[in-house]
């Protein structure tokens, strides 16, 4: 398979993975109700798994580079997202404490990233398809992961 045809499927599996990060990342209700859920069906829903599941498995722990090498996403995706990505991996964890959600969701520089998180989202979502959209949007319910 020659790399174009390699990074379109990657595409195909990268943006939704992408786009539901960014939802998980902005969505105060989502954390709450699932970060301190002592029954949260596996260690996906907890502050650690987010940030992971966003800078790590996403491989844009170097800005973005590779992913808009690959052409991933647009540049235009990107200056609308820079702002909130740069806040968030600036972002320190109470006391470097990443296992302590409660003083994570009360941090108002956590609060402050999920404000600037969800004017970027809905900026995002003006560009996206239908479908990339519902992603990017959607109500996450974590117990129906159970």
């Amino acid at each position: 398979m020659d790399s174009e045809n390699y990074n379109e499927e990657l595409r195909k599996v990268w943006r939704p993975n992408w786009l539901s990060s960014i939802n998980e990342l902005t969505s105060l209700r989502l954390q709450k109700n699932s970060w301190l859920d002592k029954n949260a069906p596996s260690a996906h829903w907890t502050f650690v798994e987010f940030m992971c599941s966003y800078f790590d498995n996403l491989g844009i722990d170097d800005n973005y580079k590779d992913p808009l090498k690959r052409k991933l996403l647009s540049s235009e995706e990107f200056e609308i997202i820079r702002p909130w990505h740069e806040a968030l991996d600036k972002y320190k964890s109470p006391k470097n404490n990443d296992y302590a959600v409660n003083k994570i969701l009360e941090d108002p520089s956590w609060l402050e990233i999920i404000e600037v998180g969800i004017k970027v989202k809905n900026e995002l979502s003006k560009i996206l398809s239908d479908e990339e959209k519902n992603i990017l949007l959607e109500e996450i319910d974590h117990r129906k992961y159970c």
